[in-house]
């Protein structure tokens, strides 16, 4: 029994092998063919890709191209603005130089027609404060009476007044009224004016028909602007009791205990005074047309053309240019 089961075993697997063979067979029959199909294939797909990567040489070799005639044309357009640059910068500062020249001078020709003008008004004297239509239809009669009046000035005495009128402004009306315009009065002669303003300096307190009067010179606008200046320094020394005085054209001398201070503007005195305890505001000093200039003068820059030749532009560029350049990536540490 056992040699027959062992017979049929043999007998039923051998056609299990022949298969067995017949498909290994066919398998690396299959698989042969394969290969030798695919080698064509690479070498094409090989072919194609070379062919890719020249052609992407040669784009990239003209983009190249053309990138470096930008540049080239580029750097050039910067050395024409540059040399460009420069020479409105030496015009600039040629113009600056020309009107800061110019300003001193115009401030020298201010000065001179500031002191052409107090001179042309050294026989003039201003009356403040002579309500509006007190003249009647006489500006010179009622002037002169008014003098001698009021400063005791004896008829022999010859005044010699050429004119006398109201400041050259409108007629106040309203709530103005209370500030009439003050009377411009002309002498022929410079010694009669001042002797006048002596005695009425001297008196202290004019009235005219109980009403406080006041005498003093007859300055240029600008003088008068830059006396007003001086009204809050006057009014604290004047609280404090200390004597002072006004020097032409607009200066203030001051009598301290310490020693007497002359001070040549508002801004300085009240400065000065504001350290010595007085209660004044501090004026802010404006800046002059040279300040001006000078704050905002034109600062020269020169560009690369100033550096040498165009290689060492170039190498300067690209020194520059490095700071833009990606760096690589650090190893990654080990573990």
């Amino acid at each position: 029994m056992g040699k027959k089961d062992t017979n049929k075993k043999s007998t039923i697997g051998e056609p299990i092998n022949e298969d067995n063979t017949k498909n290994s067979s066919q398998t690396h029959g299959q698989d042969g063919g394969a290969n030798a199909n695919s080698q064509p294939d690479d070498t094409a797909s090989l072919t194609k890709v070379l062919e890719e990567i020249r052609d992407f040489r040669k784009d990239t070799k003209h983009q190249l191209n053309d990138i470096s005639s930008e540049l080239a044309n580029v750097n050039q357009k910067i050395a024409e603005a540059e040399t460009r640059i420069e020479s409105v910068e030496d015009r600039v500062q040629n113009l600056e130089q020309v009107l800061g020249k110019m300003i001193r001078v115009m401030d020298q020709q201010e000065n001179k027609l500031l002191d052409q003008e107090g001179r042309s008004r050294r026989e003039n004297l201003r009356i403040y404060n002579v309500p509006e239509g007190a003249e009647g239809s006489s500006m010179v009669e009622f002037v002169e009476k008014l003098i001698r009046d009021t400063l005791e000035i004896p008829p022999t005495t010859d005044l010699g007044i050429e004119r006398a009128h109201r400041a050259l402004a409108p007629k106040p009306t309203g709530d103005r009224e209370d500030k009439p315009r003050s009377i411009i009065i002309r002498f022929h002669r410079y010694q009669i004016k001042e002797e006048i303003l002596r005695k009425a300096w001297g008196k202290k307190r004019v009235l005219l028909n109980e009403r406080l009067i006041y005498f003093d010179q007859d300055y240029p606008p600008t003088v008068l602007q830059n006396r007003k200046k001086y009204s809050e320094a006057k009014r604290a020394l004047k609280q404090r009791q200390i004597r002072f005085q006004t020097p032409y054209p607009a200066k203030l001398r001051v009598f301290y205990e310490d020693g007497t201070r002359l001070y040549q503007s508002a801004e300085e005195a009240t400065a000065d005074m504001k350290e010595r305890g007085l209660p004044v505001s501090v004026i802010t000093p404006r800046e002059s047309l040279a300040e001006q200039l000078s704050r905002s003068a034109w600062e020269v820059v020169r560009g690369l053309t100033q550096q040498g030749t165009r290689e060492e532009r170039d190498k300067s560029i690209q020194e520059r240019l490095r700071a833009f350049r990606r760096q690589p990536s650090p190893p990654p540490e080990e573990p």
